[in-house]
């Protein structure tokens, strides 16, 4: 998939309206918002803005950017240097789109001692597209520098 066909498939995803709220920190408090999700206009993120977004969060070392907040779903963009504790959702799907470096993703096993026994390991890279069901654990074993987008659909745990 293109960049800029990820664009498009974001907005097809989201269908979300134009807002400017800008809420928390990045740290402690949750991640930082950038849009809330209204309901009559689309909106979209370009290539660039995206770009600068991703350099803001490797200079700030910030792992996520909350781009877009409509209640039950959510667009994230997310940056990892390194590994991340497991995680499994029960009613959240998430979708992710890699748009830059190499990260080894866990999915599937079980949660035992804040790892995953019993997944499935691979590694994704720029392009890749990853879909994870509600109750499936899932997490980067290892991660170079990996950023990503990251939609949250379908409920609240």
């Amino acid at each position: 998939m293109t960049k800029i066909g990820l664009s498009g498939t974001v907005l097809l995803v989201l269908c979300s309206a134009v807002g400017f709220a800008q809420t928390g920190g990045g740290r402690g408090g949750g991640p930082l918002t950038r849009h809330q999700a209204p309901t009559d206009k689309a909106l979209d993120f370009q290539l660039a803005t995206l770009q600068a977004e991703f350099a803001d969060m490797r200079a700030q070392k910030r792992i996520t950017t909350r781009l877009l907040e409509g209640g039950t779903y959510s667009l994230n963009a997310r940056y990892l240097a390194g590994a991340e504790a497991p995680q499994i959702h029960k009613s959240i799907i998430e979708v992710y789109f890699v748009q830059d470096g190499t990260g080894n993703l866990v999915t599937g096993g079980s949660i035992v001692d804040n790892a995953i026994r019993g997944g499935v390991e691979r590694t994704v890279k720029a392009g890749d597209v990853v879909f994870i069901p509600p109750g499936v654990p899932h997490g980067f074993r290892d991660a170079k520098t990996l950023s990503y987008l990251n939609i949250h659909f379908g409920g609240a745990d």
